[in-house]
């Protein structure tokens, strides 16, 4: 939480041998690894996690890792994986808009699909961090 992925790097790498089947603790380290953008070694981690945790959070971030990777088709594969786990979320949504407004991989009707998702969809909880994809959203649309 306070952004010391590095030193998580580091520990989890010494539990891993011991918490290798718990999904919780795979997707913490293959988030760490994210953030430090070691994205292949993020996505082996989160690949393991997906065996002993059905969290979308997984799918999401193994999608980002592909797009930070350029592998854009990978990605969208892993976001919509993502949509289809719980239907109901707008994240990954966002994701997708994001990712169909790259310039290297812009697909103008898939953003206005998922962008109308996103702006549309009912969210079970309001909260800033919907209004913020929303706003980032209509920015994206321009």
């Amino acid at each position: 939480n306070i952004g010391a992925y590095q030193s998580a790097k580091e520990d989890y790498g010494k539990l891993y041998p011991e918490l290798a089947n718990r999904g919780a603790f795979l997707f913490e380290y293959g988030y760490s690894l994210h953030k430090l953008k070691e994205y292949d070694n993020s996505t082996r981690i989160l690949a393991e996690a997906m065996a002993h945790s059905n969290d979308p959070m997984i799918l999401n971030i193994i999608g980002k890792n592909y797009q930070a990777l350029g592998d854009y088709e990978k990605a969208e594969e892993y976001l919509i994986r993502s949509t289809h786990r719980l239907p109901g979320r707008i994240y990954p949504y966002y994701l997708l808009a994001k990712l169909y407004a790259e310039p290297q991989y812009l697909q103008l009707e898939k953003l206005k699909y998922a962008a109308e998702i996103v702006l549309t969809k009912e969210p079970k909880v309001q909260s800033t961090a919907v209004r913020e994809m929303r706003e980032e959203v209509k920015k994206l649309l321009k």
